[in-house]
């Protein structure tokens, strides 16, 4: 039996609005990616002994080639402070060295009980004073040979005998490469643990209080946790390991997506506002008008971290493709997660009090402001000058808090002795064999020039272990090459095998560089000991260490300053033509853009805070950020410049564009602001170079790029009009 249905026109239907079932599946797919990270993805830093490089980066090689001629352990030094010439010290120093060599790990120890018969025989040892000495004679070092399985256990095991032993009065203090790195893995990974888990709560208290609504809270920490969670798997898949510069990776995705999050949800309250319309419509409308300007500033991201890819650090490179990842799935879960949360969200009732500061808001950034560019202009050729002392060479102790106990013990390492060692492969400018009495003087002129240099601690070498052998009566019947076969014995811990080649044509000098009060920069002082070398008979091979890796480091920095800023604000000022078609909106971005690194730059230098190898990264972050705002801005001009004004345009998209640009500086600064609690130095000038750059960014694209971009010709106009 047939009923008749009554038809009912498509545009009377009811529109449903979009079942829960999806949010469901959204929150299910979530919890997967988040299940898969947690098991699959190891979060904790790794940090090794060539810190920015990898041993497969070119800066390494020499290291590489060092170690094949002179096979070395990783070693540790024990500082034992106090009176070294009493009884009770001695004591002490021999129960220390006990304990640490019964740690699991530990090969072999040498100290004041391990190496001379008793103190007096020490203090007569031209090896033992430069060795286990500290030139003031107020502390020894206690050198701890590491076996190459020994890790992060070992090191925590030896902190429990450091601290066991250490007294008020008679401190034991560690440093070493292998101490300091995994000291910075350590406050890294709880850096990443707390205070990115602390900046995500923040963000999540500044969005609701901006918006007021629980659903477009769990919409962004659901997008934001998908694209930072697959990111970190992706970059897992591709081998790329969380290292010193991918450790703020996460929270650099977690900020990509969250800003066309914040600009998509300002369109469509004002779509919403505009239409009096509810449900699915609005939501898609805004992501119409949103998803243009939020590509092209995911395309200039993505750009400019493939950027990176031509620079000849390893973990840089590995920083560019993780962030190019990134920046691609931080577009698409904004637009694929985002829009479902929010189709199901309300505004919040307006009260009075904001309207009125809405109304009077648009109407400031809507009008010309010359003083401000002016002021503007006059703070960025400020910093300019302030580049001029921008350290981008620190030292190993800034990378930790002034006063804290592994600072001290470090500072005092490298007063005492120095602390980060310097390798330099020397050979006799006539090719001459260096196991002769001639070269063994020669050798002893170059030993006693490199300790004058104020750079330089301690020095060992081929002819200071020589001395030592040449100490008994009967030494006087030994040829040089006789004592450095004996020392070549596994009783003697092969030790000739460490500094001279088995055709004795190449020895090898290990310095310990001082590394505060350092004067000049690591470039100059190794130049400096390369003529010392050549003017002392003999010529420099190779030079490596982790003195040399620092400088290294220090100039792919500096390099990456001008070379890699320029590259990348050349990246988004193309881009930016391609979108505008408008070589005086390029020109703009061009301004606006190299402002922002100049200003972020230079007061840093004049705050009196270096620019190390981990804060470096947060270029990309906070030109991101600017470009990301004046792409925006240019779309929206686009869409209103019909009215045949330039200006008109331009003052109608700040007027309407502050609050999603005002709002992600809000967000960023208060997030990354909860950085600058930190224990760990690096992750506060992270913090706060992306607060300064996010508050540049915003000042730039709301002031000087639409002054710059708008046409004078028109300002005349406009100005004219309103005269009359």
């Amino acid at each position: 039996m047939n009923k008749s249905v009554a038809y009912i026109p498509s545009s009377q239907r009811p529109r449903f609005p979009f079942p829960p079932a999806s949010v469901l599946v959204c929150l299910g797919i979530t919890a997967l990616v988040l299940l898969t990270l947690f098991r699959m993805v190891d979060l904790k830093p790794k940090v090794d002994e060539n810190f920015f490089f990898s041993n497969q980066d070119p800066q390494v090689r020499a290291d590489n080639r060092i170690l094949r001629l002179f096979p070395e352990p990783p070693q540790l030094i024990v500082a034992a402070a106090g009176d070294i010439h009493s009884t009770a010290y001695f004591d002490r120093v021999r129960a220390l060295s006990d304990e640490l060599a019964k740690v699991p790990g530990v090969a072999s120890v040498e100290s004041l009980s391990r190496g001379p018969k008793d103190m007096e025989d020490a203090f007569k040892s031209r090896l033992w004073t430069r060795l286990l000495i500290a030139e003031n004679q107020k502390a020894s070092y206690i050198f701890v040979i590491l076996t190459k399985r020994a890790g992060e256990g070992t090191i925590q095991k030896i902190e429990v005998v450091q601290q066991r032993f250490d007294r008020p009065n008679s401190k034991v203090m560690i440093s070493g490469v292998p101490y300091v790195t995994e000291l910075i893995a350590r406050n890294l990974e709880r850096d990443l643990r707390v205070f990115s888990l602390a900046a995500v709560c923040i963000f999540g208290v500044v969005l609701f209080i901006i918006f007021r609504s629980p659903w477009i809270l769990l919409g962004t920490f659901v997008a934001c946790a998908d694209s930072s969670a697959c990111t970190l798997i992706a970059s897992q898949l591709l081998h790329i390991p969380i290292g010193p510069l991918t450790a703020n990776l996460s929270t650099m995705v977690f900020v990509m997506t969250l800003s066309p999050i914040v600009f998509l949800t300002f369109n469509w309250k004002r779509i919403r506002r505009e239409r009096e319309a509810e449900g699915r419509g609005p939501v898609w409308d805004a992501v119409k008008r949103t998803v243009a300007p939020s590509f092209w500033s995911a395309t200039c991201m993505f750009l400019g971290f493939i950027s990176l890819l031509f620079v000849p650090s390893t973990p840089m490179r590995h920083l560019g493709i993780a962030g190019a990842i990134g920046a691609t799935l931080a577009f698409a879960t904004a637009y694929t997660i985002y829009p479902w949360f929010l189709q199901r969200a309300t505004p919040p009732r307006e009260v009075r009090w904001t309207k009125d500061l809405e109304s009077r808001m648009r109407s400031f950034f809507s009008e010309r402001h010359g003083r401000i560019v002016a002021a503007m202009a006059v703070f960025t050729v400020v910093g300019a000058l302030g580049l001029l002392r921008l350290n981008t060479d620190p030292d190993l102790s800034s990378y930790f808090k002034k006063g804290s106990d592994i600072r001290t013990g470090l500072d005092f390492v490298d007063k005492t002795g120095g602390s980060s060692p310097l390798k330099l492969v020397v050979e006799d400018k006539q090719h001459a064999p260096l196991n002769t009495k001639e070269t063994y003087k020669q050798l002893w002129m170059l030993q006693e020039a490199l300790e004058k240099d104020p750079a330089v601690g301690n020095v060992t070498s081929l002819p200071v272990v020589l001395s030592e052998a040449k100490r008994p009566w009967f030494s006087i019947f030994l040829s040089t090459e006789k004592e450095i076969k004996i020392l070549d014995q596994p009783k003697y811990g092969e030790i000739s095998s460490q500094l001279v080649t088995p055709d004795r044509n190449r020895a090898l000098y290990l310095l310990r560089m001082h590394e505060t009060g350092r004067k000049g920069t690591r470039r100059e002082v190794i130049e400096r000991l390369k003529r010392i070398v050549q003017r002392n008979g003999f010529r420099t091979v190779l030079v490596g260490g982790t003195y040399n890796l620092l400088d290294q480091m220090t100039r792919l920095v500096t390099s990456s300053i001008i070379s890699g800023v320029l590259l990348l604000i050349g990246i988004f000022v193309v881009m930016g033509y391609a979108f505008s078609r408008s070589f005086r909106v390029a020109a703009a971005m061009l301004v606006s853009l190299a402002i922002i690194p100049v200003v972020v730059r230079g007061y840093i230098a004049y705050m009196g805070m270096p620019l190390d190898f981990i804060t470096a990264s947060a270029a990309n972050l906070d030109l991101g950020m600017g470009v990301d705002a004046m792409i925006y801005l240019t779309m929206f001009a686009r869409r209103e410049r019909g009215a045949g004004d330039s200006w008109a345009a331009w003052s109608k998209a700040c007027s309407h564009l502050w609050q999603p640009i005002g709002t992600s500086l809000l967000v960023l600064c208060c997030g990354f602001g909860i950085f600058l609690f930190s224990n760990f130095p690096p992750t506060q000038r992270f913090g706060l170079f992306v607060m300064l750059g996010s508050a540049t960014a915003a000042v730039a694209a709301l002031f000087i790029f639409p002054w710059l971009a708008s046409s004078r010709r028109r300002l005349t106009q406009v100005d004219q009009a309103r005269a009359a």
